[in-house]
């Protein structure tokens, strides 16, 4: 709003300047318009690449070249200072803790995780993404150490257009669709995703314990569908107020073989002891509705905002194992789960802009989430050739979460500083049920302040330092005490009881922002002291006892560095470097843990010509660091080929993932006094996929809102 208020400023007094121009030199200009006429008048509308906000930058991926098949993720892999690894997850100046919105609205308006979530957005559809490095307190507390915020393309005319894109890949086959609708007041968008899929991947570990070692190899399959879609309708009441409704269904059914062979090691000699043949079914179904209202007054000072969404999934995961001995099936077992989650959050917020210095912004959100498991375990009795139940393991788990929020924050901007400051408040209220009784889960409060100072060395330089607590609140897997033995060596089960992690955050960054080269460093640390860590306790047998607990003290200290580079319209190289020193330690367990880790990401694109372009994307880091030991990291690169018709309805591309390298392998090492393990994991990460995509309908115009005259003779 400050953005259009001053570019409406700035054309207010253009336009009194020019008045006053044009009364006293009228005549000087038309005796000039007859002695010279121009030969050419070049009108240009585009923005800069990057853009600098107090709180951040804007990056316009209108100025890169589209790519058939692209999605929300590839997107935000050019992005300065952002990564995305190869499963879709977002990191910010070495944080995973990022809120993702698209068009302002939660990302879970369109899926229940983030990756999921861009996958619903066609990357031709992206107009701007908006890097919120430093999130006022109008955001959650809850993932919030970077903002996200996504804007698509909306249509300024009357007119139906669309795109559709086929895919064909090794690994995948989809397709893709989206139309565009608007006449008069009404706009109405619809879109769909339909993929199938399949994997193999491996894995094998080693455990040594003072009486034993053993050995396991995993080889897996999994093939399933995925298919995600929907339509938002919106409706102008007028120039300044809008209402919208959303509805957006997910299913995704998916079936997991594996093949575990287990050994002991004697004299490095393998003996084997069993097979397990294992099937894993899984299945998650959801459904979600959403509404909103916004409203601008006249004078373009205030505004108010306010959203409601339902969500409610419908999971199933489960397996059906035999254990074979001398390839004689000696004992069947089975397991069945089913969860529903139902989701409720309601917002509104209010702006307003008090004179040209001082905003305030104010809001409240409530959030209401249910999540209700069933389970079942049966055991192949041979006698009577059927499944019993098991009711001693068999229950029932329910988690009811609410959160209810209020907040405020101001802000103050001055000719060369910028001050935004504000506390927000949560409130969290928990229930919880297992196997009919009542778990005593205390509730808890959160105030969390955040203050950020902007200094404008110049017109194109700038100095922020920024402080603000952050809290992580457990996943439901964390919390479900269900123990799963589907893994012969391991007994996985949640902890109710957690608490969620408690972090300070401190960072100090200098930006600048420069047509041909785009500058930001960053120097932050983070202080968590109630972190979450999987804790894996040794038992009889050299077998694992695997729980969450909030052991841990979680301590970082690093620098991010990201580099922008555009030599020329058809070129740009960009890449960012994190390294951050980790502090891992659990005085109630006596251990501890540190070490420097390390991520490189680049990227560039390249206009060939002739509608032909390039890009690459890398992602590299070193070893990730836990409480009992480490991962080592992923290595992940993309090449894609783009052609686009001369008239550009027609875009085909080749994209290429880890074309030199058929398989990814990673290590994870687990050490403690009564043990220690080490697991290879092998991933299927190559994949060579060929799109193509088809606009249809209309054309859209689009009508520049930075205009330049550039007078050729």
């Amino acid at each position: 709003m400050r953005n259009f208020v001053f570019v409406a400023a700035l054309c207010a007094i253009f336009a009194m300047h020019s008045k006053a121009q044009n009364a006293g030199n009228s005549s000087v200009i038309a005796d000039t318009l007859k002695a010279k006429t121009l030969e050419a008048v070049t009108v240009r509308g585009q923005r800069p690449l990057i853009e600098q906000r107090a709180d951040g930058i804007t990056f316009n991926v209108a100025n890169l070249p589209s790519v058939a098949g692209s999605d929300g993720a590839d997107i935000l892999r050019k992005v300065p200072m952002l990564s995305v690894d190869v499963n879709g997850g977002v990191a910010m100046r070495g944080s995973s803790n990022i809120r993702v919105l698209i068009d302002g609205k939660p990302s879970e308006v369109y899926a229940s995780s983030v990756a999921d979530a861009l996958k619903a957005i066609r990357g031709e559809n992206i107009v701007k993404v908006e890097v919120i490095t430093n999130p006022s307190a109008k955001y959650d507390a809850e993932g919030t150490d970077g903002v996200v915020n996504i804007i698509t393309l909306k249509i300024r005319t009357d007119a139906t257009n669309g795109n559709i894109t086929g895919t064909l890949a090794n690994r995948s086959e989809s397709v893709m669709a989206d139309i565009h609708n608007k006449h008069g007041k009404w706009l109405i968008n619809a879109d769909g995703f339909y993929q199938k899929y399949r994997n193999k991947n491996g894995a094998e570990l080693e455990r040594t314990t003072e009486q034993l070692r053993l050995f396991q190899k995993n080889e897996s399959r999994q093939k399933g569908t995925y298919f995600f879609g929907g339509a938002n309708i919106l409706y102008s009441i007028d120039s300044l107020n809008t209402l919208s409704v959303g509805y957006r269904a997910r299913r995704s059914p998916n079936k997991t073989s594996t093949v575990s062979e287990n050994f002991t090691v004697a004299d490095d000699e393998k003996i084997p002891l069993f097979r397990r043949n294992i099937t894993t079914p899984m299945g998650n179904n959801g459904n979600s509705f959403n509404a909103g209202y916004n409203g601008t007054s006249r004078n373009g000072r205030q505004e108010f905002s306010a959203l409601a969404m339902y969500a409610m999934f419908d999971g199933m995961s489960g397996y059906d194992m035999e254990q074979l001995q001398n390839e004689m099936i000696d004992y069947r077992e089975n397991f069945k789960s089913n969860m529903r989650l139902q989701d409720f959050t309601f917002q509104g917020d209010y702006t307003n802009a008090l004179n040209d210095h001082w905003k305030l912004e104010a809001g409240a959100k409530l959030t209401r989430r249910s999540m209700d498991s069933d389970s079942r375990f049966g055991i192949y009795n041979f006698d009577q050739r059927e499944f019993m139940n098991d009711a001693a393991r068999a229950n029932h788990f329910s988690y009811l979460n609410n959160i209810y929020a209020l907040y405020g924050s101001m802000n103050l901007k001055l000719k060369k500083w910028a001050i935004v400051t504000g506390v927000r408040y949560e409130s969290t209220t928990l229930n919880a049920v297992f196997q009919d009784t009542s778990l005593r889960v205390p509730s808890y409060d959160n105030v969390i302040p955040q203050i950020l100072v902007n200094r404008i060395v110049n017109e194109k330089t700038s100095l922020k330092l920024s402080y603000t607590a952050r809290i992580a609140r457990p996943y439901f897997g964390y919390l479900n005490p269900t123990v799963n033995r589907s893994d012969s060596l391991t007994a996985q089960y949640g902890n109710p009881y957690l608490r969620p992690e408690l972090t300070n955050r401190y960072q100090l960054s200098l930006t600048r922002t420069d047509p041909k080269l785009f500058k930001d460093f960053a120097l932050f640390f983070s202080d968590n002291r109630n972190s979450i860590e999987t804790i894996r306790t040794a038992i009889p047998g050299g077998l694992f006892e695997s729980t969450y607990r909030n052991v841990g003290k979680n301590q970082r200290v690093g620098l991010s560095a990201t580099l922008t580079w555009k030599p020329a319209a058809k070129f740009t190289l960009s890449g960012t470097f994190t390294g951050q020193y980790v502090w891992l330690k659990s005085a109630a367990l006596g251990i501890s843990n540190s070490g420097l880790m390390r991520q490189l990401v680049i990227n560039s694109s390249y206009k060939i010509g002739g509608g032909y372009s390039v890009d690459f994307y890398g992602f590299f880091d070193s070893k990730n660091l836990r409480l009992q030991g480490y991962r080592s990291g992923w290595k992940y690169y993309s090449m894609t080929i783009n052609k686009k018709s001369k008239n550009e309805r027609i875009n085909l591309s080749l994209r290429l993932d880890a074309f030199l390298t058929p398989h990814t392998f990673l290590k994870e090492e687990v050490t403690s006094e009564a043990y220690h393990q080490v697991q290879t994991f092998r991933y299927q990460n190559q994949n060579i996929r060929l799109s193509v995509s088809f606009k249809l309908g209309k054309k859209e115009i689009k009508t520049p809102r930075m205009k330049q005259l550039d007078n050729a003779e």
